[in-house]
This record gives structure tokens, sequence and C-alpha cells, in this order.
């Protein structure tokens, strides 16, 4: 009975925060969005492992060509031009490191948190800072609960397919009831958000609903993005930025922005950063430090919707 209870206020309620005057960092906002002006235009979209006919470098390579920091450095240099080809986590990786170099004018990020947040080799998901936000599921969301550093807020229209349902009573929300959700005007332009892709008109399952991946082939498993949330259109369409892709012409895809209807989401996570300056805590997450609930979400097991608010601090 508490399992219905729970799951059926997830899907009535979930996504409400707490107060109507959410509380903003106005100035990390800025920042964030000052930071994608830094980026180029597409670039490439690859998330291979080895470089191949069309792109010279993997991603992985591209962010360690541009995040550098020599020996007597306090701070790294970053350069978004290096940082190519991306994929989706990649984009949202450089883009907070960006942001955080550009807030950072007085060194209150110390040198050892910048070393751990670089790229190192071996870091699987979940594994360090970079493992955290490559991560499936709700990546950037944990590793900014983790850090104290702001707050998350998810929503979900729910199951549509009996299959995945978590509980019997879950109900799937109309398109009507899921755009008129509290969730979507909570959001403010330079909020981190994670997209879980409905796709039920043009594949026909519930990919959305799933969190993670669980390494059975016949099983349903994560669909997902991650973006930067810039607001919304005059049709009221999703805008954000990331690196979008692959398309039939990866080479043309990459950074830039997108649009897509709030019906095209099943599940959102929407991460607000509100004090930078704990990613100074991050000195204190060695590059071999494992978050297991992001490390389980790649290969080993799905997460419910009710871990996943606990994990990211949601109340």
């Amino acid at each position: 009975m508490r399992k219905i209870l729970t799951v059926t206020m997830l899907l009535l309620v979930g996504g409400l925060w707490a107060a109507a005057s959410d509380p903003v960092n106005t100035q990390w906002q800025q920042t964030v969005l000052n930071a994608i002006d830094s980026f180029p235009e597409r670039g490439g979209y690859y998330t291979g492992g080895k470089p191949n006919a069309v792109f010279a470098k993997t991603t992985w390579q591209g962010l360690k060509d541009a995040f550098v920091m020599d020996a007597n450095d306090t701070k790294p240099r970053f350069d978004p031009y290096q940082a190519q080809p991306s994929f989706c986590s990649s984009a949202t990786y450089a883009v907070l490191v960006k942001a955080l170099l550009m807030w950072d004018t007085t060194g209150k990020i110390s040198r050892e948190a910048w070393q751990n947040m670089r790229v190192h080799d071996g870091q699987n998901d979940g594994v360090g800072f970079w493992g955290r936000a490559n991560a499936n599921g709700p990546a950037l969301a944990v590793l900014v609960n983790e850090l104290d550093a702001g707050y998350s807020v998810a929503a979900y229209r729910g199951a549509l397919a009996d299959s995945v349902k978590e509980c019997p009573a879950e109900r799937y929300l109309t398109d009507a009831e899921w755009r008129a959700h509290p969730v979507w005007c909570r959001a403010r332009a330079g909020d981190m958000m994670k997209i879980f892709w409905n796709r039920h008109d043009n594949r026909g399952h519930d990919g959305g609903a799933i969190i993670g991946d669980d390494g059975v082939r016949r099983h349903l498993q994560e669909a997902g993005h991650s973006v930067v949330f810039l607001g919304y259109d005059e049709n009221g369409r999703v805008r954000y930025w990331s690196s979008n892709g692959p398309g039939k012409e990866p080479e043309k895809m990459g950074y830039g922005e997108a649009v897509c209807d709030k019906t095209a989401i099943q599940r959102v996570v929407f991460t607000r950063i509100l004090h930078p300056e704990r990613f100074d805590r991050v000195r204190n997450m060695p590059p071999t430090h494992v978050n297991q609930y992001l490390y389980d979400l790649n290969g080993h097991r799905h997460s419910s919707t009710e871990e996943m608010w606990r994990m990211i601090g949601q109340q």
C-alpha cells in the first residue's frame, strides 16, 4: 500500500518545488549562459572510443586537450574549441567547467579541486568528477547534491506500458496534464537539465520511463539527453543547449541549441547551482572515488523513481 501511495504522489504532485520563490543565484545562471556563448557551433558528435576516418580524435581526447593545467598553475585554462568532437554529457561537463572558471575570479576553488575535475583515464560512470558528470540517470543532479552546491527537482509523466510501471496505480499523464505540470514553470535559463525521452510515437516503447541500464539486452534501457535549459520558444517548446546528434552526418552535428515539445519528454530533472564555491569540495573527490549509485546505472541495474529522488536530494 505504501508503494502505491508513493508512486501515485510522484505522478500527481511530483516536481513541485518547496516554494513559489525558489532560490536562484542569478550571477551563476548568467555565467552559464555566457560560457555557452564561448563554445563553437557544431564541431561533430562522436561517442566512439577510437579515432576514425571522420574524427581524428575522440571526445575524451578533445576534453583532455581543452583542459590545460601546468605544474605551476593554480587553475586550468579551458579552450572549448579544443573540446571537439563532443556528445551530450561531455558538453554539459565542459560548459560547467568553463562556467566555474569564468565565475572563480578570486581563487575560491583550490588547485586540488581543479585537478580532480579534469578527465582521467579509467573513469567509468560514477567514478570521480568526470565519471559522475558522464553517468546515466540524474548524473549532474547527484553530483550537485553530493557537493551540497544546489538543488534539483524531477517530474515524471508515468509509464504507458504495464510491463515497466513501478506499481499498478501508476498513471501516464495526458498531453494536457503533462504540459501543465508545475515543474515547467520552475525552470530557469542556465539550469542543468536531464531529459528522458518519450519514445511512444515513433518507437513504441517506454525508454523514457527507465532510469539507467541493467545490461540485459532484451530489456528496455534509458533513453536520455544531458543539456542546459534555455527557456521556451513562442510555441511553448523547450529550448536547450547541448551537443546534439548523431544524425545522418555526425560530423555536422554537435554543439548548439535545439527545441522539443514537452510531450517529447517523459521524465525531467532540473538542477540549479546556488553555491559554485562548493565545487572546491571536489578536492575530496579523487579520480578513483566511486558513487555507487551512478556506477551501477551503467550496465548493472535500473533505479526506481523514489530512489532517484532520494539520490538527488529532492524533498
